[in-house]
């Protein structure tokens, strides 16, 4: 009997790094589908781990039909993978409501990976690995699920993908809305919650405002934690350098939802950076109280039904907020953590109404 051919070194170091991507990509893929079903994005990540399977996990047959078979198999993966990734880069991105926005400028080439996968598709994905992490489940995950698909099923896809979107120490980066023809025109902040920015979201502001407000949305990452010395630092680089010049600085509101209403409480705190904002809305959460913040006029929304941010705890807050010698108002919906969504109608017209005696004084 021969001996083996023995598997030289750099194969088995292929195989290594391939099985280490293959065991990475699948739970990746396997979220994906169970998300969204089979979609374009879906088939090439799926070419992309077949390819790679190939490549480095199977020796390619000799010389015959099994080799033409693996040889096939492989070039049209790749050249799918490959062709989507062109696509991808090349067709021009639909009219957007917002645009991207990097150290000011308005020009700036979004990140690579958030041209590639669509916004809709990884939001409902995390979502499922929230599920899986027991973070969002059973019949809360279940709402929002719905709320987000109907969300994005009333707009067009967003690009890009906000959620694979960061801003880092030498890159403050975010969405701008600027209607058009305005000059000196009122400001919204808005500082998205866990889970990273969502166009979604941010439309709610548009809808309702986007025809006289400028509307600008820094990104963090997928925490949302603005109440940190690096979150507080990316709204400082926005609203000291980076608001476009329609932007009338006496009227500029700070928006916070979820996590990012607890960044906005410590911002309010905050007696330099509070300066910029002549209010603050706070949507489905509240942060801690340490120091006075007399003079700051807040929005307080809740649901009745918010597990995450009970209401009495929203109520306690808002007590101690006024005791520091701010003026806050408490409206209420009967609905959950996530009524930014589900009565966004409703939500919207109580700030409306807010902001009107705000702008009046």
């Amino acid at each position: 009997m021969s001996a083996l051919k023995p598997v030289g070194r750099g194969r088995v170091v292929a195989r290594i790094l391939g099985g280490i991507a293959l065991v990475l990509l699948a739970p990746v893929l396997i979220l994906f589908v169970a998300a969204n079903g089979v979609t374009i994005f879906t088939l090439a990540l799926g070419a992309l781990f077949v390819a790679m399977g190939l490549m480095t996990m199977i020796r390619p047959p000799p010389a015959g039909p099994r080799r033409v078979a693996w040889i096939t198999a492989t070039a049209l993966c790749s050249m799918g993978v490959s062709t989507f990734i062109v696509a991808r880069f090349v067709v021009a991105p639909p009219p957007q409501e917002f645009h991207f926005v990097e150290e000011g400028r308005r020009d700036a080439s979004p990140p690579w990976l958030s041209r590639l996968v669509e916004e809709r598709e990884t939001v409902l994905a995390g979502l499922y690995f929230s599920d899986a992490l027991g973070l969002i489940k059973g019949p809360e995950r279940d709402h929002l699920d719905q709320l987000l698909r109907n969300a994005y099923a009333e707009s067009p896809p967003p690009w890009p993908n906000a959620v694979l979107i960061e801003s880092s120490s030498d890159a403050s980066r975010h969405l701008e809305h600027v209607p058009k023809g305005s000059m000196a025109v009122p400001c919204f902040v808005f500082l998205h919650g866990f889970g990273g920015q969502l166009t979604a979201y941010v439309r709610v502001l548009h809808q309702a405002f986007g025809d006289r407000f400028v509307i600008v949305a820094p990104f963090l990452d997928s925490t949302g934690a603005f109440w940190t010395p690096r979150g507080k630092a990316v709204v400082s680089a926005l609203v000291t350098k980076h608001l476009p010049p329609e932007v009338d600085r006496s009227r500029v509101f700070l928006v916070g939802l979820s996590n990012g209403a607890v960044g906005a409480t410590a911002i309010l705190q905050d007696p330099e950076l509070s300066r910029q904002f002549r209010g603050f809305v706070l949507v489905s959460g509240i942060g801690e109280v340490a120091q006075p913040s007399a003079g700051a006029n807040v929005l307080l929304i809740a649901g009745t039904k918010d597990t995450r941010f009970p209401l009495d705890h929203m109520q306690n807050t808002a007590e101690s907020l006024r005791g520091s010698g701010a003026r806050v108002e408490i409206e209420t919906f009967p609905a959950d953590h996530f009524l930014w969504l589900s009565h966004a109608r409703e939500m919207t017209a109580v700030i409306d109404g807010w902001l009107s005696t705000q702008l009046r004084e």
